[in-house]
């Protein structure tokens, strides 16, 4: 079985990460009749929406405890009880308390936007080439070659949030959120197995998109793309409004997901541990609203 490789800031180790789903996902990506069956039926939005209405009955409560002890979840961060859960969606996409998740404010500082695990890519005019899985564009991320003209040649963040994490998600900096684009039919996984394979994942996946008009960071470009078993993206403000740094923007239910934050050039400074394991190929583990990087003078 193929072993993918994720380096924890807490621990500051490296440890291999556990796959929800492994032999199922290599399969699917990695073998000829798999491959016809995802290509074919799986990637389709009607294979989620079903799997995912599964998940919102009351006879799927009882995978709960399961899940939770099998990767190791900490309970005590909750908001709720883990009784309280009517279904494995609703757990799924539970609030935790807010000090589990502390926001540092400090307007230099870029925080992240999930729990998740990070990737940074510079941008070489309009294309992001990561060190696993194919190239894509910011044009055909978007489809608007107009737009993305003032992020050629900045950074490109990719938050990619595991079946086992906290699934909300939150707006990197004060500013003024754009109304929300959405495209993209297909629901394939963005796990790192999946990418390097021949299909074209960010490009195809249903995705909604929007600019921020940051205080701290310039225009910023948040992208949140749906991947295999996610039954709805959520978005709290759809059309736009203010938004505050570390405020929820919204939530994926059941499957793995991403988010992608895009910058223009010379806004934003990384940590180098970050930037150091994104050209090894590995994630670094992140956690929703702690630091990683600053803002460039």
């Amino acid at each position: 079985m193929k072993k993918i490789l994720i380096y924890n800031r807490e621990k500051k180790s490296l440890e291999e990460e556990k796959i929800y789903g492994q032999k199922i996902l290599e399969y699917l990506y990695t073998k000829k009749l798999g491959l016809f069956f995802t290509k074919s039926l799986l990637k389709r939005k009607f294979f989620s929406k079903v799997y995912g209405n599964q998940l919102k009955t009351k006879f799927s409560k009882r995978k709960i405890l399961d899940f939770i002890e099998k990767n190791s979840i900490d309970t005590s961060e909750f908001l709720d009880d883990v009784n309280s859960f009517k279904s494995f969606n609703d757990f799924f996409i539970r609030k935790l308390k807010p000090e589990a998740r502390p926001i540092a404010m400090d307007k230099d500082i870029l925080i992240s936007i999930a729990d998740s695990r990070l990737s940074v890519f510079k941008i070489q005019h309009d294309i992001v080439i990561p060190v696993k899985g194919r190239y894509f564009t910011l044009e055909q991320i978007t489809n608007n070659s107009l737009l993305i003209k003032k992020y050629l040649n900045g950074l490109c963040l990719i938050f990619r949030l595991a079946p086992i994490d906290y699934h909300r998600f939150c707006y990197l900096d004060n500013g003024i959120q754009k109304e929300i684009i959405k495209l993209g039919k297909f629901y394939n996984s963005v796990h790192p197995i999946a990418l390097e394979s021949n299909l074209p994942i960010f490009q195809s996946n249903y995705r909604e998109y929007c600019e921020i008009e940051t205080e701290n960071f310039g225009d910023v470009l948040h992208i949140d793309i749906g991947a295999l078993g996610v039954s709805k993206i959520v978005q709290h403000y759809p059309n736009g409004k203010k938004c505050f740094k570390g405020e929820e923007k919204g939530y994926f239910e059941f499957g793995g997901s991403t988010s992608i934050l895009v910058f223009c050039k010379d806004t934003v400074e990384i940590d180098k541990d970050i930037l150091e394991y994104s050209k090894q190929g590995i994630e670094v583990l992140v956690k929703y609203g702690s630091a990683i990087g600053r803002k460039l003078s």
